[in-house]
């Protein structure tokens, strides 16, 4: 019985490094995304010069994952017959999502800082907008690229060497 109870905590303390480990890996590719997200739309806006909701709506099409939650998500808030602006869509959007991506308090923000352009300026100063927000995300995914370098095994190895130290105290 103690064997079993010893196995059950390192295998729960492992599974808890190895989960850690892969929200690191999740929120890096949350961030790729969200940059190619922001690409599509700078390309939508720019040179092709549709509407918010039409360019989110392909750009729904291309995207996998659960960074395209965002785009459907707002594209139903702008057909919203309550009458939203595209900014306040846009927070609504990334209200609903908050629990659905993996993403930490800064990307948030240039989720944020993004939306209080959208729809409420020129073409010019949005693209300008959509471009700064995907220079933050680049150095969003710089940062974490590197903390998962360092820290991704650790985490793993933490886990088990936490959950074997568990054990060895309490037995």
């Amino acid at each position: 019985m103690k064997l079993a109870g010893a196995l059950l905590i390192i295998s729960a303390s492992t599974a808890a490094g190895w989960l850690y480990g892969s929200m690191l890996r999740k929120r890096r590719k949350n961030l790729a995304d969200l940059r190619r997200l922001l690409q599509w739309l700078e390309t939508e806006i720019g040179y092709n010069l549709i509407p918010l909701r039409e360019a989110f709506f392909r750009i729904s099409q291309r995207l996998q994952g659960e960074v395209s939650l965002l785009a459907t998500v707002f594209i139903r808030y702008l057909d919203d017959p309550g009458g939203l602006t595209a900014g306040e869509a846009w927070q609504k959007t990334i209200q609903n999502c908050r629990e659905k991506l993996v993403l930490a308090g800064p990307d948030w923000m240039i989720l944020e800082d993004l939306g209080c352009n959208l729809g409420t300026t020129d073409r010019e100063h949005q693209l300008k907008a959509v471009r700064e927000g995907i220079e933050r995300i680049k150095i969003q995914e710089t940062a974490v690229e590197e903390q998962a370098v360092k820290n991704e095994k650790l985490y793993r190895y933490l886990g088990m060497a936490a959950g074997t130290l568990a054990v060895l105290l309490f037995y």
